[in-house]
């Protein structure tokens, strides 16, 4: 049987609708009385898909109303020059677009066809693919964010990938690179999510919490574990299973950036972990499988952990969080930078440097503060202070 027969078969519902786009991806969407009324996730074999194509079926079984799509659900091949659809044109056939990893490209792509899809007014038949260049304002581009507003961390992403798309150059004179858009007004536009120090850094007492609520030898734990002993990210621990053991130590090329600037890693497999992992027999080709034994995906098993965390009462932890607590524990324990770009898979040194100077300056600023010698000044006696 061929892929597309296998796609095909996985999927058993009513009101699907199936089509190769001009990028040879099938798109999927809601169709009920003979009109579209929503675009559905990718990829048939997530969560994501189910779990939309169910709220969509239920709204419609109970009867509530849903505007059809806009009728314009294909781009053509050749964008009217000077519009929003001819500007994402250019940006798809830059280098800066090209340079991205395949993953990436491929969402950021499905990105932006849906918001040159998006109808410029609710109802309206109008698209932004249409939109000629000069109506690209703040106003416009704060609209294709807001359409997104439920969701502030899809919302941000539109807006990023707007930025880029509005950086994209064109040879100017002397074949240097001049920007399409005079003004970039995507970087006038304001995040929903506001700037941070990151993650959160989860600490010992939350690890016994979670360890606590979920037990020692559930795959909740088994989760963690891996997480914790070896700082892997979770597009890595999907991935990871019996087959990229090697005695006492963990081969595996690592997910992220794995085209462009492709890492190996070998983890030695600490003696906690090695006990964890004796706990859970082998039955596929991953440590981390569902309740039907098959893998996650990599969406999938990040939620999943998500979950997890939710249930022992950290919903502010995520598999991210581990990843950072493991660096600052060793940073604390007077690892070096060389050692943290060994475990993690590190190239320039920078990343390494957030933690080891965090330890740094508090070991200095102790010495410094030793060294102060105000007692002359200072009208109370040291010794029966306190």
């Amino acid at each position: 049987m061929d892929d597309e027969s296998l796609a095909l078969a996985s999927i058993d519902l009513p009101y699907i609708e199936r089509n190769k786009s001009r990028h040879g991806r099938y798109r999927y969407y809601f169709r009920y009385e003979g009109q579209r009324l929503a675009r559905l996730p990718d990829n048939p074999e997530e969560e994501a898909f189910s779990l939309e194509y169910w709220k969509i079926r239920r709204r419609v079984e109970v009867g509530e109303a849903m505007p059809p799509m806009s009728a314009t659900t294909t781009l053509p091949r050749h964008p009217k020059p000077n519009t929003f659809h001819w500007l994402a044109f250019r940006y798809l056939a830059s280098d800066a677009f090209r340079q991205l990893d395949g993953t990436t490209r491929a969402k950021r792509r499905a990105i932006i066809d849906s918001m040159l899809l998006e109808p410029v007014k609710p109802a309206s038949a109008d698209i932004f693919a249409d939109m000629p260049l000069r109506a690209l304002t703040v106003e416009n581009i704060q609209v294709l964010r807001d359409r997104k507003a439920l969701t502030p961390f899809a919302a941000d992403e539109r807006l990023k990938i707007l930025r880029r798309m509005l950086d994209t150059t064109e040879p100017g004179r002397e074949g240097l690179p001049t920007p399409i858009m005079r003004t970039n007004f995507a970087r006038l536009v304001t995040p929903f999510r506001k700037k941070t120090d990151g993650f959160h850094t989860i600490t010992a007492d939350e690890v016994a919490q979670y360890i606590k609520h979920h037990g020692e030898r559930s795959k909740a734990v088994l989760a963690i574990v891996l997480l914790m002993f070896t700082g892997m990210r979770v597009s890595d621990l999907q991935a990871v299973g019996p087959q990229h053991r090697r005695g006492d130590t963990l081969h595996f090329r690592v997910f992220k950036g794995r085209n462009r600037n492709p890492v190996v890693l070998d983890i030695p497999i600490h003696p906690i972990l090695a006990t964890v992992l004796a706990w859970h027999p082998v039955s596929g080709m991953a440590y981390m499988l569902t309740e039907h034994g098959k893998r996650y995906s990599i969406k999938g098993l990040s939620q999943r952990v998500s979950a997890w965390f939710d249930q022992a009462g950290l919903p502010h932890c995520s598999a991210h969080t581990v990843r950072k607590g493991l660096a600052t524990l060793l940073a604390e324990n007077e690892a070096t930078d060389s050692m943290l770009d060994g475990l993690f898979g590190w190239k320039d040194g920078k990343t390494s440097k957030i933690y080891t100077a965090r330890k740094q300056q508090a070991k200095l600023a102790r010495q410094a503060v030793s060294r102060i010698e105000w007692e002359k000044v200072w009208q109370i006696d040291i010794k029966d202070a306190g």
